[in-house]
């Protein structure tokens, strides 16, 4: 990021060493932090990108690859839900979002994308604990 924006740029394949076996997966990439000083609720986490295949990112971002750019696509359904951003803030304490702050998210069949509502019924949650959810994370367009 460049004051704040995101830049996009080319580097030669031959340039790439760490995690090169990667680089022609599909990817979806989500800022290492975000923080805001916001009150409830709380957004956790930063906007995923959509990275397609033939892409890289810099350590400003954690990446997760699939196969298929449909898995990647339904992924970031997964990760603009309540149900998941919760469960990160849950070992979120500070702005950064190393991996281990994903240790109590489970993960899903990603040949479908997913709704808060979905997630709410796979795991029985109730009205308290739905409502709980929601007054502590905001949506995520």
């Amino acid at each position: 990021m460049e004051k704040t924006v995101r830049k996009e740029g080319y580097v030669r394949r031959g340039d790439i060493h760490k995690n090169a076996q990667d680089i022609d997966t599909f990817k979806v990439f989500i800022p290492k932090a975000y923080g805001a000083s916001e009150s409830f609720p709380h957004q956790i986490l930063g906007y995923p990108e959509y990275g397609g295949s033939v892409s890289v990112c810099s350590q400003t971002y954690l990446y997760s690859k699939f196969s298929s750019e449909n898995e990647a696509i339904n992924f970031i359904s997964y990760l603009k839900t309540r149900f998941f951003r919760f469960l990160v803030s849950v070992m979120k304490i500070t702005q950064d979002a190393m991996s281990g702050v994903y240790h109590y998210v489970p993960l899903q069949d990603f040949t479908k994308p997913w709704t808060d509502e979905e997630l709410y019924k796979k795991y029985n949650l109730d009205e308290n604990e739905i409502a709980f959810i929601e007054s502590m994370i905001k949506p995520m367009e």
